[in-house]
């Protein structure tokens, strides 16, 4: 009995050690080594850096259009977890050459930024606030006309911080998960190949503890049709295995007008941009044209 009661408290605690270890491991992604400068595509462009709230110094890059007037219209683009600035240099250069000035900027704890770790949505928030915040210290900015971009990661936050802020004058979001419980359901399941019970509850419960606040509030699906009636373009991702094209449907659903949804055939994760090719850019570019211009 004795040795029946030890086995089952060490599988008890061999679960819970498990699912502090993916919450671990998800909000201490590798740096990736990428170093895409705007540079290499001949363009004018500064290293700029700014600092959160919570006193973290993040790096970036402002591109700069071939002429920029004293009320320029802006972009913020963010990348995805475990990516950096360089992940979308293409696009911001794209951006860059149709009139726009582009800030690209590190997450918390990617790239050249400070932090430890990430918080999958909950503190990067703050990032883009800082991010809003240096470009008011810009004169050639228009205040009026600022939109933002986001990727996975990038595209749920820009969401959160877009309803929250409602300083976006348009919004697009690629991949976006429509909440992080729901996303933690799908990684484990989908990803990991895990049972959803006990270990989305424990990794739930891990998170939280960490830091100090509720799953619950990283939902972009709840607070989408706050950013009305600025424009929201959901791009999703039918191949998606990590964050499936139904998200997309679902935060398009949740928006309100006016709207956008564009979903594109992928193999996996992340491929949006390379299948649909130079579409992707004029895509982009076209919306915020029609919103921002």
């Amino acid at each position: 009995m004795k040795t029946a009661l030890n086995i089952l408290l060490g599988i008890v605690l061999l679960v819970i050690a498990l699912s502090f270890i993916l919450v671990y491991a998800n909000t201490h992604p590798p740096r990736y080594p990428l170093h895409v400068p705007p540079s290499d595509y001949q363009v004018d462009y500064e290293d700029v850096s700014f600092i959160t709230k919570d006193g973290l110094t993040l790096a970036g890059w402002l591109i700069k259009p071939d002429r920029s007037g004293k009320r320029t219209p802006t972009i913020i683009i963010c990348h995805g977890l475990g990516a950096n600035k360089s992940d979308f240099t293409d696009l911001a250069v794209f951006l860059a050459r149709r009139g726009y000035l582009v800030l690209t900027f590190d997450f918390r704890a990617h790239g050249d930024s400070e932090g430890s770790r990430t918080s999958l949505g909950y503190h990067e928030q703050k990032d883009v606030s800082a991010a809003l915040h240096y470009l008011s210290s810009r004169p050639e900015v228009d205040q009026g006309r600022i939109g933002i971009f986001g990727f996975s990661l990038g595209g749920s936050t820009a969401i959160l911080a877009a309803a929250e802020t409602r300083k976006f004058r348009a919004v697009a979001a690629d991949s976006a998960f429509t909440s992080l419980r729901d996303q933690a359901r799908q990684a484990i399941t989908g990803y990991y190949h895990l049972p959803a019970f006990p270990f989305v509850n424990l990794s739930v419960l891990g998170y939280e503890l960490y830091f100090q606040t509720r799953v619950g509030s990283i939902d972009p699906e709840s607070v989408i049709g706050a950013i009305s009636p600025d424009p929201v373009l959901i791009i999703a991702g039918e191949g998606d295995d990590m964050i499936p094209a139904e998200n997309g449907r679902r935060l398009y659903q949740a928006a309100r007008e006016p709207k956008e949804l564009w979903v594109i055939p992928v193999g996996g994760h992340g491929g949006t941009v390379a299948a649909a090719g130079s579409e992707y850019n004029k895509r982009v570019g076209d919306f915020f044209d029609k919103h921002m211009k």
